[in-house]
Protein backbone atom coordinates (compact mmCIF):
# COMPACT_ATOMS: atom_id res chain seq x y z
CA UNK A 1 0.00 0.00 0.00
CA UNK A 2 1.42 3.48 -0.79
CA UNK A 3 0.18 6.98 -0.13
CA UNK A 4 0.68 10.35 -2.15
CA UNK A 5 1.18 13.12 0.06
CA UNK A 6 -0.10 16.29 -1.18
CA UNK A 7 2.25 19.09 0.19
CA UNK A 8 0.48 21.72 1.52
CA UNK A 9 2.75 23.43 4.05
CA UNK A 10 6.44 22.94 5.31
CA UNK A 11 7.07 23.71 8.63
CA UNK A 12 8.32 26.94 9.15
CA UNK A 13 12.06 27.59 9.69
CA UNK A 14 15.26 29.19 9.86
CA UNK A 15 16.40 28.55 6.14
CA UNK A 16 19.15 30.03 4.37
CA UNK A 17 17.61 32.74 1.75
CA UNK A 18 18.55 32.50 -2.02
CA UNK A 19 20.59 35.14 -1.45
CA UNK A 20 22.61 33.62 1.13
CA UNK A 21 22.64 30.28 -0.88
CA UNK A 22 24.38 32.88 -3.79
CA UNK A 23 26.75 34.27 -2.11
CA UNK A 24 27.86 30.98 -0.33
CA UNK A 25 28.03 29.72 -3.72
CA UNK A 26 30.40 32.31 -4.92
CA UNK A 27 32.63 32.13 -1.93
CA UNK A 28 33.41 28.63 -1.93
CA UNK A 29 33.86 28.68 -6.35
CA UNK A 30 36.11 31.79 -5.92
CA UNK A 31 38.34 29.88 -2.89
CA UNK A 32 38.52 26.93 -5.50
CA UNK A 33 39.70 29.40 -8.31
CA UNK A 34 42.56 31.16 -6.10
CA UNK A 35 43.90 28.38 -4.51
CA UNK A 36 45.07 26.25 -7.34
CA UNK A 37 47.62 28.75 -8.66
CA UNK A 38 49.23 28.89 -5.21
CA UNK A 39 48.89 25.14 -5.03
CA UNK A 40 50.46 24.31 -8.12
CA UNK A 41 52.97 27.04 -7.70
CA UNK A 42 53.77 25.38 -4.43
CA UNK A 43 53.95 21.46 -5.55
CA UNK A 44 56.26 22.89 -8.64
CA UNK A 45 59.11 24.51 -6.31
CA UNK A 46 58.29 20.97 -3.79
CA UNK A 47 58.88 18.82 -6.76
CA UNK A 48 61.61 20.68 -8.03
CA UNK A 49 63.68 20.85 -4.33
CA UNK A 50 63.13 16.83 -4.33
CA UNK A 51 64.19 16.23 -7.85
CA UNK A 52 67.51 18.74 -6.93
CA UNK A 53 68.11 16.45 -3.72
CA UNK A 54 67.41 13.07 -5.76
CA UNK A 55 69.77 13.97 -8.39
CA UNK A 56 72.24 14.95 -5.86
CA UNK A 57 72.13 11.87 -3.90
CA UNK A 58 71.98 9.73 -7.37
CA UNK A 59 74.97 11.95 -8.42
CA UNK A 60 77.57 11.80 -5.46
CA UNK A 61 76.58 8.19 -3.82
CA UNK A 62 75.28 6.17 -7.08
CA UNK A 63 77.34 4.75 -10.25
CA UNK A 64 75.19 6.75 -13.13
CA UNK A 65 75.12 5.07 -16.81
CA UNK A 66 73.80 5.06 -20.18
CA UNK A 67 72.87 2.11 -21.94
CA UNK A 68 71.06 2.39 -25.52
CA UNK A 69 69.17 5.33 -24.33
CA UNK A 70 67.93 3.93 -20.81
CA UNK A 71 69.54 5.95 -17.87
CA UNK A 72 70.86 3.32 -15.11
CA UNK A 73 71.52 3.65 -12.09
CA UNK A 74 73.75 1.17 -9.57
CA UNK A 75 72.89 2.13 -5.91
CA UNK A 76 75.01 0.99 -2.73
CA UNK A 77 73.55 -1.19 -0.94
CA UNK A 78 73.92 0.75 2.27
CA UNK A 79 72.28 3.82 0.64
CA UNK A 80 69.40 1.92 -0.93
CA UNK A 81 66.21 3.30 1.50
CA UNK A 82 67.95 6.23 1.37
CA UNK A 83 67.52 6.69 -2.51
CA UNK A 84 64.27 4.62 -2.25
CA UNK A 85 62.46 7.71 0.19
CA UNK A 86 63.39 10.43 -2.15
CA UNK A 87 63.05 8.50 -5.11
CA UNK A 88 59.26 7.67 -3.81
CA UNK A 89 59.00 11.29 -2.54
CA UNK A 90 59.86 13.01 -5.81
CA UNK A 91 57.21 10.87 -7.76
CA UNK A 92 54.60 11.91 -5.38
CA UNK A 93 55.22 15.40 -5.86
CA UNK A 94 55.42 14.94 -9.47
CA UNK A 95 52.32 13.26 -9.38
CA UNK A 96 50.16 15.52 -7.45
CA UNK A 97 50.84 18.38 -10.20
CA UNK A 98 48.24 16.05 -12.07
CA UNK A 99 45.95 15.06 -9.07
CA UNK A 100 45.46 18.23 -7.79
CA UNK A 101 44.22 20.12 -10.70
CA UNK A 102 41.74 16.80 -10.91
CA UNK A 103 40.41 17.33 -7.57
CA UNK A 104 40.02 20.53 -7.55
CA UNK A 105 37.88 20.60 -10.80
CA UNK A 106 35.87 17.61 -9.00
CA UNK A 107 35.12 19.66 -6.30
CA UNK A 108 34.64 23.05 -8.28
CA UNK A 109 31.19 20.56 -9.59
CA UNK A 110 30.34 19.02 -5.88
CA UNK A 111 30.20 23.01 -4.77
CA UNK A 112 27.83 23.96 -8.37
CA UNK A 113 25.88 20.14 -7.14
CA UNK A 114 25.42 21.42 -3.54
CA UNK A 115 24.51 24.85 -4.45
CA UNK A 116 21.68 23.53 -6.53
CA UNK A 117 20.23 21.47 -4.25
CA UNK A 118 20.39 23.83 -2.07
CA UNK A 119 18.68 26.51 -4.14
CA UNK A 120 15.78 23.70 -4.65
CA UNK A 121 15.74 22.74 -1.16
CA UNK A 122 14.96 26.78 -0.31
CA UNK A 123 12.67 27.24 -2.98
CA UNK A 124 10.47 23.78 -1.85
CA UNK A 125 10.43 25.41 1.20
CA UNK A 126 8.61 28.46 0.77
CA UNK A 127 7.18 27.29 -2.16
CA UNK A 128 5.91 23.86 -1.07
CA UNK A 129 2.52 23.65 -3.55
CA UNK A 130 5.54 23.19 -6.04
CA UNK A 131 5.96 19.73 -4.83
CA UNK A 132 1.81 18.86 -4.68
CA UNK A 133 2.75 17.65 -8.28
CA UNK A 134 5.71 15.01 -7.43
CA UNK A 135 5.28 11.46 -8.46
CA UNK A 136 7.18 10.53 -5.20
CA UNK A 137 5.39 7.76 -3.31
CA UNK A 138 5.54 6.85 0.45
CA UNK A 139 4.84 3.64 1.63
CA UNK A 140 2.17 2.69 4.54
CA UNK A 141 4.76 1.17 7.02
CA UNK A 142 7.55 4.34 5.66
CA UNK A 143 4.97 6.70 6.79
CA UNK A 144 4.07 4.97 10.29
CA UNK A 145 7.80 5.41 10.76
CA UNK A 146 7.76 9.40 11.07
CA UNK A 147 6.77 11.27 14.28
CA UNK A 148 4.52 13.47 12.06
CA UNK A 149 3.45 14.51 9.09
CA UNK A 150 5.42 17.33 8.94
CA UNK A 151 8.22 15.13 8.63
CA UNK A 152 6.97 13.28 5.90
CA UNK A 153 6.95 15.48 4.18
CA UNK A 154 9.99 16.51 5.01
CA UNK A 155 11.30 13.14 4.00
CA UNK A 156 8.97 13.58 0.20
CA UNK A 157 11.20 17.02 -0.11
CA UNK A 158 14.33 15.61 -0.05
CA UNK A 159 13.94 12.60 -2.10
CA UNK A 160 12.59 14.94 -4.30
CA UNK A 161 15.89 16.77 -4.46
CA UNK A 162 17.65 14.48 -4.22
CA UNK A 163 16.21 12.57 -7.57
CA UNK A 164 16.49 15.77 -9.41
CA UNK A 165 20.42 15.76 -8.32
CA UNK A 166 20.96 12.17 -9.56
CA UNK A 167 20.45 13.31 -13.16
CA UNK A 168 22.58 14.77 -15.51
CA UNK A 169 23.52 18.56 -15.71
CA UNK A 170 21.80 19.19 -18.67
CA UNK A 171 18.49 17.23 -17.47
CA UNK A 172 18.59 18.58 -14.33
CA UNK A 173 18.27 21.81 -16.74
CA UNK A 174 15.11 20.42 -18.87
CA UNK A 175 13.48 20.06 -15.03
CA UNK A 176 13.77 23.72 -14.29
CA UNK A 177 12.49 24.45 -17.65
CA UNK A 178 9.87 22.62 -17.34
CA UNK A 179 8.80 23.35 -13.81
CA UNK A 180 9.66 26.74 -13.66
CA UNK A 181 8.07 28.02 -16.70
CA UNK A 182 11.62 29.28 -17.64
CA UNK A 183 13.82 29.60 -20.61
CA UNK A 184 17.48 29.38 -19.02
CA UNK A 185 19.89 27.39 -21.83
CA UNK A 186 18.65 29.42 -25.41
CA UNK A 187 21.67 31.46 -25.88
CA UNK A 188 23.44 30.55 -22.75
CA UNK A 189 26.64 31.08 -24.61
CA UNK A 190 28.74 29.36 -21.74
CA UNK A 191 26.32 26.16 -21.92
CA UNK A 192 28.51 24.23 -24.72
CA UNK A 193 31.26 24.78 -21.83
CA UNK A 194 29.12 23.48 -18.78
CA UNK A 195 28.84 20.41 -20.83
CA UNK A 196 31.89 19.38 -21.44
CA UNK A 197 32.86 20.27 -18.35
CA UNK A 198 30.65 18.15 -16.64
CA UNK A 199 31.44 15.07 -18.86
CA UNK A 200 35.02 15.92 -18.48
CA UNK A 201 34.48 15.75 -14.50
CA UNK A 202 32.92 11.93 -15.35
CA UNK A 203 36.21 11.23 -17.20
CA UNK A 204 37.99 11.84 -14.32
CA UNK A 205 35.85 9.91 -11.35
CA UNK A 206 34.73 7.18 -13.75
CA UNK A 207 37.91 6.78 -16.16
CA UNK A 208 41.06 8.20 -15.08
CA UNK A 209 40.01 10.99 -17.85
CA UNK A 210 40.52 8.72 -20.78
CA UNK A 211 37.80 9.88 -23.33
CA UNK A 212 34.91 7.55 -23.94
CA UNK A 213 32.59 7.34 -26.91
CA UNK A 214 29.88 8.62 -24.21
CA UNK A 215 31.64 11.93 -23.50
CA UNK A 216 32.41 12.71 -27.58
CA UNK A 217 28.59 11.88 -28.22
CA UNK A 218 27.31 14.01 -25.36
CA UNK A 219 29.60 17.24 -26.64
CA UNK A 220 28.82 16.24 -30.15
CA UNK A 221 24.63 17.02 -29.08
CA UNK A 222 25.51 20.12 -27.01
CA UNK A 223 28.16 21.61 -29.51
CA UNK A 224 30.84 21.58 -27.53
CA UNK A 225 33.85 23.02 -29.09
CA UNK A 226 36.53 20.03 -29.14
CA UNK A 227 39.97 20.00 -29.71
CA UNK A 228 40.93 17.80 -32.83
CA UNK A 229 43.69 15.72 -30.79
CA UNK A 230 40.79 14.66 -28.68
CA UNK A 231 39.91 11.25 -29.31
CA UNK A 232 38.49 8.30 -27.88
CA UNK A 233 41.03 6.33 -25.74
CA UNK A 234 43.14 9.85 -25.15
CA UNK A 235 43.69 10.74 -21.63
CA UNK A 236 42.30 14.57 -21.11
CA UNK A 237 44.36 16.52 -18.59
CA UNK A 238 43.76 20.06 -17.35
CA UNK A 239 46.38 23.02 -18.29
CA UNK A 240 45.61 25.91 -15.59
CA UNK A 241 43.80 28.04 -18.43
CA UNK A 242 41.04 25.18 -18.94
CA UNK A 243 40.85 25.10 -14.72
CA UNK A 244 40.21 29.04 -14.70
CA UNK A 245 37.79 29.20 -17.49
CA UNK A 246 35.84 26.68 -15.87
CA UNK A 247 36.15 28.26 -12.94
CA UNK A 248 34.49 30.75 -14.29
CA UNK A 249 32.13 28.81 -16.12
CA UNK A 250 30.63 27.72 -12.55
CA UNK A 251 30.53 31.11 -11.24
CA UNK A 252 28.23 32.72 -14.19
CA UNK A 253 26.17 29.05 -14.69
CA UNK A 254 25.42 29.27 -10.66
CA UNK A 255 24.84 33.57 -10.14
CA UNK A 256 22.53 33.38 -13.42
CA UNK A 257 21.00 30.25 -12.26
CA UNK A 258 19.93 32.12 -8.93
CA UNK A 259 19.12 35.31 -10.18
CA UNK A 260 16.54 33.62 -12.97
CA UNK A 261 14.82 31.35 -10.43
CA UNK A 262 15.07 34.29 -7.58
CA UNK A 263 13.30 36.65 -9.96
CA UNK A 264 10.54 34.62 -11.26
CA UNK A 265 9.49 32.86 -8.30
CA UNK A 266 9.72 35.62 -5.25
CA UNK A 267 9.49 38.85 -7.58
CA UNK A 268 8.94 40.59 -4.43
CA UNK A 269 12.57 40.35 -3.70
CA UNK A 270 13.56 42.27 -6.60
CA UNK A 271 15.12 44.92 -4.35
CA UNK A 272 17.23 42.31 -2.50
CA UNK A 273 18.18 40.40 -5.91
CA UNK A 274 19.25 43.71 -7.77
CA UNK A 275 21.46 44.46 -4.41
CA UNK A 276 22.82 41.33 -4.23
CA UNK A 277 23.28 41.27 -8.24
CA UNK A 278 25.51 44.80 -7.74
CA UNK A 279 27.60 43.81 -5.27
CA UNK A 280 28.82 40.61 -6.44
CA UNK A 281 29.55 42.34 -9.76
CA UNK A 282 31.08 44.98 -8.27
CA UNK A 283 33.63 42.61 -6.50
CA UNK A 284 34.25 40.86 -9.69
CA UNK A 285 35.18 44.42 -11.32
CA UNK A 286 37.26 45.11 -7.93
CA UNK A 287 39.18 41.87 -8.50
CA UNK A 288 40.07 42.77 -11.86
CA UNK A 289 37.80 39.55 -13.10
CA UNK A 290 36.86 41.79 -16.30
CA UNK A 291 35.60 39.08 -18.35
CA UNK A 292 33.18 37.69 -15.97
CA UNK A 293 31.72 40.63 -14.51
CA UNK A 294 30.97 41.28 -18.25
CA UNK A 295 29.33 38.46 -18.93
CA UNK A 296 27.07 38.76 -16.09
CA UNK A 297 26.95 42.52 -16.74
CA UNK A 298 25.76 42.39 -20.10
CA UNK A 299 23.21 39.36 -18.95
CA UNK A 300 21.44 41.74 -16.25
CA UNK A 301 21.37 44.57 -18.99
CA UNK A 302 19.84 42.98 -21.71
CA UNK A 303 17.79 40.09 -20.08
CA UNK A 304 16.73 41.54 -16.56
CA UNK A 305 13.09 43.00 -17.63
CA UNK A 306 12.65 44.90 -14.58
CA UNK A 307 14.43 46.12 -11.07
CA UNK A 308 13.49 47.32 -7.47
CA UNK A 309 14.17 51.24 -9.03
CA UNK A 310 16.47 53.36 -11.40
CA UNK A 311 19.04 53.53 -9.34
CA UNK A 312 19.85 49.80 -9.53
CA UNK A 313 19.28 49.64 -13.55
CA UNK A 314 22.02 52.48 -13.79
CA UNK A 315 23.96 51.34 -11.50
CA UNK A 316 24.36 47.85 -13.21
CA UNK A 317 24.57 50.30 -16.50
CA UNK A 318 28.08 52.08 -15.20
CA UNK A 319 29.53 48.76 -14.00
CA UNK A 320 29.27 47.49 -16.99
CA UNK A 321 30.95 50.40 -18.80
CA UNK A 322 33.95 50.58 -16.25
CA UNK A 323 34.47 46.62 -16.76
CA UNK A 324 34.42 47.34 -20.80
CA UNK A 325 37.08 50.37 -19.77
CA UNK A 326 38.72 48.28 -17.53
CA UNK A 327 39.38 45.44 -19.78
CA UNK A 328 40.63 47.96 -22.30
CA UNK A 329 37.57 48.50 -24.43
CA UNK A 330 37.12 52.23 -24.31
CA UNK A 331 34.96 52.33 -27.22
CA UNK A 332 32.37 49.79 -25.77
CA UNK A 333 32.33 51.75 -22.66
CA UNK A 334 31.50 54.90 -24.46
CA UNK A 335 29.09 53.25 -26.41
CA UNK A 336 26.95 52.10 -23.16
CA UNK A 337 27.43 55.24 -21.83
CA UNK A 338 25.68 57.17 -24.39
CA UNK A 339 22.59 55.08 -24.65
CA UNK A 340 21.79 57.05 -21.42
CA UNK A 341 20.98 60.66 -21.03
CA UNK A 342 22.83 61.33 -17.59
CA UNK A 343 22.19 64.84 -17.38
CA UNK A 344 19.04 64.22 -16.14
CA UNK A 345 20.14 61.92 -13.54
CA UNK A 346 21.50 62.67 -10.15
CA UNK A 347 24.93 63.89 -9.64
CA UNK A 348 25.98 60.68 -8.79
CA UNK A 349 25.44 58.84 -12.13
CA UNK A 350 26.76 62.44 -13.59
CA UNK A 351 29.98 61.89 -11.60
CA UNK A 352 30.40 58.53 -13.25
CA UNK A 353 29.64 59.76 -16.79
CA UNK A 354 32.05 62.70 -16.19
CA UNK A 355 35.02 60.07 -14.87
CA UNK A 356 34.19 57.53 -17.49
CA UNK A 357 34.17 60.32 -20.29
CA UNK A 358 37.79 61.26 -18.38
CA UNK A 359 36.05 64.66 -18.60
CA UNK A 360 38.02 66.07 -15.21
CA UNK A 361 36.88 69.10 -15.23
CA UNK A 362 33.54 68.59 -14.89
CA UNK A 363 34.19 65.77 -13.07
CA UNK A 364 35.27 68.08 -10.38
CA UNK A 365 32.44 70.28 -10.52
CA UNK A 366 30.45 67.29 -9.47
CA UNK A 367 32.40 66.60 -6.82
CA UNK A 368 31.70 70.10 -5.64
CA UNK A 369 27.81 69.54 -6.04
CA UNK A 370 27.84 66.20 -3.97
CA UNK A 371 29.97 68.27 -1.16
CA UNK A 372 30.68 66.47 1.83
CA UNK A 373 27.75 64.83 3.27
CA UNK A 374 26.28 63.48 -0.66
CA UNK A 375 25.80 60.50 -2.15
CA UNK A 376 29.75 59.82 -2.17
CA UNK A 377 31.76 59.29 0.62
CA UNK A 378 35.40 59.80 1.42
CA UNK A 379 35.99 56.28 1.31
CA UNK A 380 34.29 56.05 -1.94
CA UNK A 381 36.45 58.08 -3.60
CA UNK A 382 39.52 56.08 -2.13
CA UNK A 383 38.01 52.38 -3.14
CA UNK A 384 35.60 52.39 -5.89
CA UNK A 385 37.58 51.13 -9.32
CA UNK A 386 35.28 53.73 -11.29
CA UNK A 387 37.62 56.24 -9.59
CA UNK A 388 40.81 55.00 -10.79
CA UNK A 389 41.99 57.12 -12.85
CA UNK A 390 40.43 60.19 -11.28
CA UNK A 391 42.47 59.83 -8.13
CA UNK A 392 45.08 60.53 -9.85
CA UNK A 393 44.22 63.89 -11.42
CA UNK A 394 45.45 67.04 -10.07
CA UNK A 395 41.73 68.38 -10.46
CA UNK A 396 40.35 65.92 -8.45
CA UNK A 397 43.14 66.49 -5.51
CA UNK A 398 42.22 70.21 -5.32
CA UNK A 399 38.55 69.28 -4.90
CA UNK A 400 39.20 66.44 -2.28
CA UNK A 401 40.64 68.69 -0.06
CA UNK A 402 37.99 71.76 -1.05
CA UNK A 403 35.40 69.28 0.59
CA UNK A 404 36.45 67.14 2.85
CA UNK A 405 38.86 69.90 4.50
CA UNK A 406 41.97 67.61 4.56
CA UNK A 407 44.42 66.52 1.58
CA UNK A 408 43.36 63.63 -0.29
CA UNK A 409 45.93 60.32 1.44
CA UNK A 410 46.67 57.22 -1.01
CA UNK A 411 46.88 54.99 2.03
CA UNK A 412 43.94 54.13 4.04
CA UNK A 413 43.55 52.31 7.47
CA UNK A 414 42.88 48.78 7.67
CA UNK A 415 42.94 46.07 10.55
CA UNK A 416 45.59 43.37 9.73
CA UNK A 417 43.91 39.72 9.77
CA UNK A 418 44.70 37.71 13.25
CA UNK A 419 47.75 35.69 11.79
CA UNK A 420 47.11 31.96 12.30
CA UNK A 421 48.60 30.07 15.22
CA UNK A 422 51.96 28.15 14.71
CA UNK A 423 51.24 24.67 13.16
CA UNK A 424 47.93 24.67 12.21
CA UNK A 425 46.23 22.87 10.05
CA UNK A 426 42.85 22.65 8.58
CA UNK A 427 40.22 23.10 10.74
CA UNK A 428 42.65 23.84 13.46
CA UNK A 429 44.47 20.02 13.51
CA UNK A 430 47.93 20.67 14.66
CA UNK A 431 50.44 19.26 12.02
CA UNK A 432 54.16 18.65 12.12
CA UNK A 433 56.38 19.04 9.08
CA UNK A 434 57.54 15.95 7.59
CA UNK A 435 61.02 15.56 8.68
CA UNK A 436 63.54 15.47 5.78
CA UNK A 437 65.74 13.10 7.67
CA UNK A 438 66.65 9.86 5.44
CA UNK A 439 68.38 8.07 7.45
CA UNK A 440 66.09 5.23 9.16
Amino acid sequence: MTTELAVAAIPEQKEPTLGQEIDLFTKHVDAIGDVLQLLVFALHDVAKHTQEKLTKFETEKCEISEINGERSIRVPNDSFREWKRLARRYEHYALSRTLLPRSLLISLLAQYDAYLGRLLRTIFVRKPEMLNGSDKKISFETLSQFASLDAAREHILEKEVEAILRSSHSDQFKWMEKSFDLTLTKDLHSWPIFVELTERRNLFVHTDGVVSSQYIAVCRLHKCQLDESVKEGERLHIPPSYFNASNECVYEIGVKLGHVLWRKLFPEERAKADSNFIRLTFELIDNGKYDLAIRLLDFACNDFKKFANEANQLTLVVNRAQAYKWKGDDERCKKIMRAVDWTAKNDQFRLADAVLSEDWTRASKVMKRIGREGSVDQFDYRDWPLFRNLRTQESFLLAYEEIFGEAFSAKSEVKTPEPLAPEQGLEGEDVKPESDDTSS
